[in-house]
């Protein structure tokens, strides 16, 4: 085969990198709206009068032996700031006949209507149902497992996510995830949503078809309840959480991109206000829309056993601790055994919990490639870039905090930790690799790179420390997106081959540790556990459309103790006990509407409010609005908007700095009908 040229790799490498690093739009795909609600758009992503008042579905989430976190969001029949009393139920059965626990919440304002109940005094390794019920109406009904406990499990199976840009594509693989009756749980490693503008990030043949509100950039806890909003009323990710309980931790993308402890790339305090202010605001709502175990310090990092088989270990290599990534790969400060990506807490804890664990595996569910990554080679025969200005690219994955992932390489071959297995996200990229010390030993001849070798042998596997496995995104642009099939083909297909010049002399593999790659496919991987492996299988799914299509690609596994990777020829077998799935629709009341209505206000944020209040509402049908606003004497202030909608979701907001404090009344005509929402503006 002939080599591929490398000024073809550097080109796709240095504009992929740059992509990456920023996690941000291409100028040419940059398109924003003067007003989002007078340009046509077909968007299937309304509310479901049928699943009323719960249009965003139910949850679960942060198992454990004796409970399970259940979740919904309630939209109230008024939106003048009333709590709403709902009630929970869980059962043993999918008709929520055979309950076994029941309860009363409350959902208000002060959590946007999320309802979380902490469900106690539950059974381990066993799978239940549960549903709500509020303002005469039941909610869809959700299947739930908690953990073994102290059972030893023989086989364990998780669906393994991470990167859901709602406009770079159709949720189809959440939807298959949902078809799937064997898993434990559903492990997100981030970027659930994404803080970018409307119809900047993704896919601009989708930004019409797949629009995301606010418009703007997301910077307050408005916002970012808003965004939430509008990612829950997508039916594949609706369905994948009423299937499955979710284990999620939060990566950039749900704050800022590239954020860190005291910042992000993605945030302009002059322009954009205080990063904590931000960053708090960000968590909150997280916190809300999440189905996650509340925390007083609002912190993601902990751990969630599975008997004595997994302890799954989760992290927080964002918020927690992180210093500011740096932008030169030759920068003396990288190299700084204080240099930190974790924080000296989280670091403790982690350290601790590996020496204490007992389990078989002790699985790390993190957000950011912790292996190396070395792409430098790529700058060969092309002077636009050197060596490591092209690994400068690559500094925000652990690359960039070397010492930090030196000490724990060191801690676990030191205290004779095996089966520790990495699972990563972030990269939209498929990856498996193992985790040696050092993977080559780099020298230079008359500017050329050479990978020479280590003690870790690549064909054996020996000295290899741990395993990782890397998810694919479920639809951010991956490679070949950002910058086109034959680029993505070719550097794909050298990322981890043995780099040939002129003559045939070969400079080495630079990357011997990655056993497989895949740049430009979408989709997950199961997580397969049994006491004596565990093992990674590969599915993709298409998101330019709507689609039900999957196919397996790879699969690889580590065997108990071996601590490296082998390749698999098939995908590891279904669990022998399959669970029954819960229901598609909610339970009949006897009390639905023979007309739902065509428009639902999802919220008001905030109310009171001082300065501006933006309406986020739903419309299933075409129709004719009128929205105005009101004072308390029913008297017009001030028409907001009169025009034909399309169906779809939108965000209308109001600048009300100018009004004088009292009640107001936002007065909507659509269908014939008439709804008033009071507003009061505050002092």
């Amino acid at each position: 085969m002939t080599p591929p040229k490398h000024s073809l790799i550097i080109s796709a490498l240095v504009l992929y990198a740059g992509i990456l690093s920023a996690q941000g739009p291409d100028p040419v795909q940059t398109r924003l709206y003067e007003n989002h609600r007078l340009f046509d758009r077909g968007n299937p992503v309304v509310f479901n009068p049928e699943w009323g008042p719960f249009f965003h579905g139910v949850a679960s989430g942060d198992p454990l032996e004796d409970r399970v976190v259940i979740w919904t969001r309630v939209t109230p029949e008024s939106s003048a700031g009333e709590p709403v009393e709902v009630s929970w139920k869980v059962a043993t059965d999918p008709l929520l006949q055979e309950v076994v626990l029941s309860g009363e919440a409350l959902a208000d304002t002060s959590k946007d209507y999320t309802v979380k109940v902490d469900v106690a005094g539950l059974s381990a390794g066993t799978t239940y149902y549960y549903g709500f019920y509020a303002l005469g109406k039941n909610s869809l009904t959700g299947k739930t497992k908690t953990t073994p406990g102290g059972n030893n499990p023989n086989h364990l199976k998780f669906g393994v996510v991470s990167c859901s840009n709602f406009q770079a594509g159709f949720f189809n693989a959440y939807g298959r995830l949902a078809e799937r009756k064997d898993l434990d749980a559903v492990i997100h490693l981030g970027d659930y949503i994404y803080e970018y503008p409307n119809g900047v990030y993704g896919n601009p043949d989708l930004f019409e078809e797949r629009p995301v509100e606010p418009e703007t950039e997301i910077l307050s806890l408005a916002e970012y309840r808003t965004r939430y909003s509008t990612y829950h009323l997508d039916t594949n990710l609706i369905r994948v959480h009423q299937q499955h309980p979710f284990i999620a931790v939060w990566d950039d993308h749900e704050t800022a991109n590239n954020s860190y402890a005291d910042g992000a790339q993605n945030h302009d305090t002059l322009t954009e206000g205080p990063w904590a202010d931000r960053k708090a605001a960000a968590k909150k709502a997280y916190f809300e829309w999440m189905p996650i175990r509340d925390d007083a310090e609002e912190q993601v990092y902990r751990t969630i056993q599975y008997g004595e088989v997994l302890d799954l270990i989760l992290l927080d290599t964002r918020l927690e601790g992180r210093n500011k990534q740096l932008d030169d790969a030759t920068d003396p400060a990288l190299f700084d055994p204080n240099r930190t990506i974790l924080g000296p807490e989280q670091k403790a804890w982690l350290l601790g919990q590996l020496s204490a664990s007992t389990a078989k595996w002790k699985v790390l569910g993190q957000q950011v490639l912790f292996g190396e990554l070395n792409v430098g080679w790529a700058a060969l025969q092309d002077s636009s870039a050197t060596y490591y200005e092209v690994e400068s690219f690559f500094l925000d994955i652990w690359d960039g905090y070397p010492a930090e992932r030196q000490q724990l390489i060191d801690f676990v071959q030191d205290n004779q930790i095996d089966n520790v297995v990495v699972l990563t996200g972030d990269i939209h990229s498929a990856f498996a690799l193992d985790v040696p010390k050092q993977a080559v030993n780099l020298t230079f001849d008359q500017g050329l790179p050479y990978y020479g070798p280590t003690d870790y042998n690549p064909a054996t596997g020996a000295n290899s420390a741990m395993v990782e496995f890397v998810t694919p995104s479920i639809t951010s642009p991956n490679f070949d997106e950002n910058i086109g099939l034959l680029q993505a083909s070719v550097f794909q297909l050298q990322l981890n081959n043995p780099i040939l010049i002129s003559g045939g002399n070969s400079l080495g593999n630079p990357n011997p540790h990655i056993k497989y790659a895949d740049l430009i496919q979408h989709g997950y991987y199961i997580l397969d556990i049994k006491p004596d492996s565990v093992q990674a299988n590969y599915y993709y799914s298409p998101i330019a459309t709507p689609s039900e299509q999957e196919q397996f690609q790879k699969a690889w596994y580590a065997l108990d103790g071996e601590n490296h990777l082998r390749a698999a020829g098939a995908p590891s077998g279904p669990k022998a006990v399959q669970d029954i799935p819960a229901p598609s629709d909610p339970p009949l009341t006897g009390t639905r509407e023979e007309k739902p209505s065509v428009l639902a206000v999802l919220g008001v944020y905030p109310n009171p409010f001082s300065g501006q209040v933006t309406l986020h509402y739903s419309l299933r049908e075409s129709e004719d609005m009128l929205i105005r606003l009101l004072d308390a004497n029913g008297r017009a202030v001030q028409d907001l908007m009169q025009e034909k909608l399309p169906a779809g979701t939108y965000s209308l907001e109001l600048d009300g700095k100018s009004l004088i404090p009292g009640l107001y009344l936002c007065e909507i005509r659509v269908d014939g009908k008439t709804m008033t929402i009071p507003l009061i503006k505050a002092d």
